[in-house]
């Protein structure tokens, strides 16, 4: 059952990492190891996905399905911190059942998650279900912000927050991929500039209290089935920074990529609990122009990358005429 995890990845293969190409030759053993001690009287093992941030492997018992996630290049400490600080709140996100961030075991981090039923939101065409599934992110969301956070940014694998604040943990989440050198090159070093001035450098955006937050919300991470309506299963793998503003959740949200539909539901989710002040607006407006920036650069696809430049000269018009 375990041998047939394993994967063979060429040596010269450029799209895996070192790192991703030990695990999988013996992901097999791996997942034999680290399951065993729970006694969870496995029946069946699959490999559901593979990345150099994260391999997945859904583990069947005769009563339910577990999910294994393994991180081959970094760690998993975000995603345990998140979950757990959501442990017995009655939402829906996956149970986290046993991790290690120590590496004593086996020689990467995992965590042990409860496995979601139905299928990513990305994949579901229909726009009035995908905006009945954003609704429930979006209050999902603002119950999860009302929890407070030890610090801004994510934390270490022992614990400790390194970022002294929400610029700091911002400017890190930025410097990633080498994106400020990738942003001048795109966008020009004047219009850099202005930008960091509007945002990571803009006092509007200074949070003295750091809440827990996601850090990733789009479709491809909420897990809903379809019936008659939409039911979120599972709001599923948060990014890097999970504690902060919870705005800047709303700006991952409502990113231009994103169907107009899951931007409109989740908005209307978010705010059935109360509307967002204009002070708030403002921040929003901030802080997803600083989101589409990274984002698009991440993704580095041709036609979006292009566009930036007369996004982002867009977006500062309006912000300076707000």
């Amino acid at each position: 059952m375990w041998s047939q995890l394993n994967r063979h990845v060429p040596a010269d293969d450029p799209a895996c990492s070192d790192a991703r190409r030990r695990i999988l030759a013996r992901l097999g053993e791996y997942a034999a190891l680290i399951v065993a001690p729970l006694n969870l009287r496995p029946s069946g093992a699959t490999l559901l996905a593979t990345s150099d941030e994260r391999i997945e492997v859904r583990v069947s018992t005769p009563g339910a399905h577990v999910v294994l996630v393994i991180a081959p290049d970094g760690d998993l400490a975000a995603e345990v911190f998140f979950l757990r600080m959501l442990a017995g709140k009655f939402l829906p996100v996956p149970r986290l059942i046993a991790h290690d961030l120590t590496c004593t075991l086996a020689p990467f981090t995992y965590a042990i998650e409860s496995f979601a039923g139905g299928a990513p939101l990305d994949l579901l065409d229909d726009g009035p279900l995908v905006r009945v599934a954003a609704r429930q992110i979006g209050r999902t969301l603002r119950r999860a912000h009302q929890i407070a956070a030890p610090g801004f940014g994510r934390p270490t694998t022992s614990g400790r927050w390194p970022a002294r604040g929400w610029s700091e943990a911002l400017a890190a989440w930025l410097a990633q991929g080498e994106m400020p050198a990738r942003a001048v090159e795109v966008l020009g070093a004047s219009t850099m500039t202005t930008l960091r001035a509007a945002t990571l450098e803009h006092p509007s955006l200074i949070v003295e209290r750091p809440c827990l937050i996601h850090g990733a919300v789009e479709p491809a991470r909420a897990m809903v089935t379809v019936g008659d309506s939409a039911q979120l299963e599972a709001l599923t793998r948060p990014g890097a920074l999970v504690g902060g503003d919870p705005l800047f959740d709303l700006a991952y949200g409502t990113l231009p990529r994103h169907p107009a539909t899951f931007r409109q539901g989740l908005l209307e989710g978010y705010c059935a609990a109360g509307t967002l002040a204009p002070e708030q607006e403002q921040r929003l407006r901030r802080l997803r122009l600083l989101v589409h920036v990274v984002d698009t650069l991440w993704r580095a696809e041709g036609q979006a990358m292009a566009r930036l430049a007369g996004e982002v000269a867009g977006m500062l018009g309006e912000i300076r005429g707000t």
